[in-house]
């Protein structure tokens, strides 16, 4: 008895995806990432980039509270910024972040024009972090129009840098009015990521000090 199965008419059954198939899904696939590809791109540097703000708002605060929180004359001298606006506000040099900037003090150098917030595991701010930032501080309006003269109270502006901004072949500009630091820095090194004014008022300055340097006449 033969019991071997015969096939009955039509096309031999076939499973599985043939090679033009196949070729297909590829084609379709890659027109979707090709599509979406930049969306995705766009919202995960966004949110990169939000969160270096927001490490930068953190940076930057704490410098303020710290200067603020001076508790005698010597205190003020010593943690008083002195660099100031006049004639202009200028960008720090990539070369102004040579060592960690590990000083007692924060500051990066004796002159005082950066000062360091470290956000990592390493001590210091160094130019290789992705997450260290350097802050600009500048006095820009100052009582008797004398800098020095800091337990007064003065004006100041704080701009944050990412420290990995001061390797070599980034150029440093300062903070534009007409641009938006949030969205145009994305990528951009060389704008601060924050910029922040706020009012410097020792325990021995006076309202008639405030008064005087919001007017910008001397008091009688």
């Amino acid at each position: 008895m033969n019991n071997q199965f015969q096939f009955k008419g039509g096309s031999p059954p076939t499973s599985g995806y043939t090679i033009l198939e196949g070729l297909m899904a590829v084609v379709v696939v890659s027109v979707m990432l090709l599509a979406i590809g930049p969306v995705i791109a766009f919202s995960v540097g966004t949110r990169v980039q939000a969160k270096r703000v927001e490490l930068a708002t953190q940076a930057a605060r704490s410098y303020i509270d710290w200067v603020k929180a001076a508790s005698d004359d010597n205190t003020v001298t010593e943690r008083t910024p002195k660099q100031s606006a006049i004639p202009a506000i200028t960008a720090p040099a990539t070369g102004d972040l040579t060592g960690d900037c590990t000083s007692k003090d924060g500051y990066c150098t004796t002159d005082k024009k950066l000062y360091c917030v470290n956000l990592d595991e390493t001590p210091g701010c160094q130019t290789n972090s992705p997450v260290d930032m350097v802050v600009q501080p500048i006095i820009t309006q100052v009582t008797d129009n004398d800098v020095a003269n800091s337990n007064k109270g003065y004006q100041m502006q704080v701009g944050v840098y990412r420290a990995n901004s001061f390797v070599a072949g980034v150029t440093l500009q300062p903070a534009t009015k007409s641009d938006s630091l949030t969205t145009n820095a994305v990528g951009n090194r060389s704008l601060p990521l924050v910029v922040i004014k706020t009012e410097v008022l020792p325990s021995g300055a006076t309202f008639d000090n405030l008064k005087e340097r919001l007017n910008g006449t001397p008091s009688p």
